[in-house]
């Protein structure tokens, strides 16, 4: 791999020149320049409009320099005492760390005599402003989340972690769009090993472009075929601050509001962080009943399957006159009946997402009572089979994680074609077998699912239990070392 650098000419003609071949067939980019007293160019000033704040270059930073160059008679070196007073303080070796100023909303200055370049970074688009997150909403606790700019979410993770042993280190990631990546995590936290391995997959990844942290998280996952996420992301300051204090490791890719931690273990994904600002008791029977609903959105239309088909003996003899008589006159099969509402509940899904928030939730909430009841009416499926449809979709909207219960959607389909085939031998081998999946994954290094072998009991415990604070503090802080060690047999 060719690694030499372009240097930067002490000529500003050539370095102009240099810029306009590197930049041809580009209008937006533009060069200011600062003439001498001979009316020779003694600096220049390159930019490209479109990014930069056109008004502060103009009416600030442009006229002060001026001034002042002509001022001090035309002199160089006060023409950089000024540069740095306006804000040039990064110093630029070569060429190719000029253009990567310029294209990421700076502006560079050339000074004749100097076989070296001043940039500031100077973006004049757009910001968000911070506002609570769209898809982990919380009832009790923070309501910061984060936004598409680097700068302001490590910002609001500094914030609430004030200690000198939260360290940083940057990459960058696309061939093209040379995107900032920045890995946070605490020092006397963190596993050396956790920290390597980070480093050596983000180093592996080739991509020409990177717009969002996805694709991060699907080239450095352990199994990128697995339909369940190994890597955790969230929108909250809090929810990240939390787990750097466990000894994880936070990955922000600029123009992401998700920010991934790693590494995680599925009670990281089946817990919100709103559980650590409720009484533990209450946080614990919402856990509970997640669990509960997580089985329902998994197995529902498939134990209604399997039973309405093969096992109509395991039904309890009102119950199943009821469902038979509900059956009666129906034309399909309750697989098919299973199927059709569940593949017409995914499409009304799919489209109050795509729907503007003004109307989306009306057209689903219409369009669901329509569907359903019109199913009914003209005879093509049941009552009980709409019941357990509308039960198992609600369901799956208590699952916290996104992509978990995408994951859960879609195996779901799988399960409800092996219960038309086998009954209630196949669901219960499909649980077996999606059991020992889940125990062979590994999260950088880390088992997805955390069992009493792996650390202490009491640490088990806190990963499925929330304790009471005074308790959760003392886990925690048991916790770290046990992990940073890799110790699996250590005594309480």
């Amino acid at each position: 791999m060719n690694t030499q650098k372009t240097p930067i000419e002490p000529s500003v003609v050539r370095n102009v020149d240099a810029l306009r071949h590197l930049f041809s067939d580009n209008e937006q980019i533009a060069f200011h320049y600062l003439e001498s007293n001979a009316g020779s160019p003694a600096a220049v000033i390159a930019y490209i409009r479109v990014l930069i704040d056109m008004e502060r270059l103009q009416q600030h930073i442009l006229p002060q320099m001026s001034k002042h160059y002509r001022a001090s008679g035309f002199d160089a070196q006060a023409l950089e005492e000024s540069a740095a007073a306006q804000g040039f303080e990064q110093t630029l070796e070569d060429m190719d760390l000029a253009v990567h100023m310029i294209v990421s909303a700076g502006i560079v200055l050339f000074v004749e005599g100097y076989s070296h370049a001043f940039g500031m970074s100077l973006p004049g688009y757009g910001k968000r402003s911070v506002d609570e997150p769209m898809l982990e909403v919380n009832v009790r606790g923070p309501r910061v989340g984060f936004i598409e700019d680097i700068g302001i979410n490590l910002g609001l993770i500094y914030r609430r972690l004030k200690t000198n042993k939260l360290k940083s280190k940057k990459y960058m990631i696309g061939r093209d769009s040379q995107t900032d990546i920045t890995v946070i995590y605490l020092e006397d936290q963190v596993s050396p090993d956790v920290l390597q391995e980070v480093d050596r997959r983000l180093n592996t990844i080739r991509l020409n472009v990177l717009t969002d942290s996805a694709q991060i998280e699907e080239w450095i996952q352990d199994s990128p075929y697995s339909p369940f996420p190994q890597i955790q992301n969230t929108e909250r300051p809090d929810r990240v601050a939390t787990a750097l204090n466990q000894g994880r490791v936070a990955i922000l890719t600029d123009g992401s509001p998700n920010v991934l931690l790693v590494p995680a273990v599925i009670t990281d994904l089946l817990h919100p962080s709103e559980d650590l600002y409720e009484k533990f008791y209450f946080a614990n029977f919402l856990r509970i009943l997640r669990l509960i609903t997580l089985f329902i959105s998994l197995f529902l239309p498939s134990i209604y399957i399997a039973l309405s088909t093969f096992h109509l003996e395991m039904i309890p003899t009102p119950l199943m006159l009821t469902f038979l008589s509900a059956k009666a006159g129906i034309p399909l099969p309750t697989f098919l009946e299973a199927l059709v509402m569940e593949i017409a509940f995914e499409i009304l899904r799919e489209a109050s997402i795509r729907l503007p928030r003004t109307v989306g939730q009306s057209v689903s909430i219409v369009g669901a009572l329509i569907i359903g009841e019109a199913a009914v009416q003209s005879g093509l499926v049941s009552r009980p089979i709409v019941i357990i449809v509308a039960l198992t979709g609600i369901a799956s909207f208590t699952i916290p994680s996104f992509n978990t219960a995408i994951a859960i959607r879609m195996l779901r389909f799988p399960l409800m074609f092996i219960a038309a085939w086998t009954g209630v031998l196949g669901i219960s081998l499909c649980l077996f077998a999606l059991i020992l999946h889940l125990c062979s994954l590994k999260s950088f290094g880390k088992p997805y699912i955390t069992t009493l072998e792996m650390v202490k009991w009491r640490d088990f415990i806190s990963h499925y239990v929330l304790l009471p604070v005074k308790h959760r503090r003392l886990s925690r802080m048991q916790a770290s070392p046990a992990l940073r060690r890799g110790s699996t047999h250590e005594d309480d």
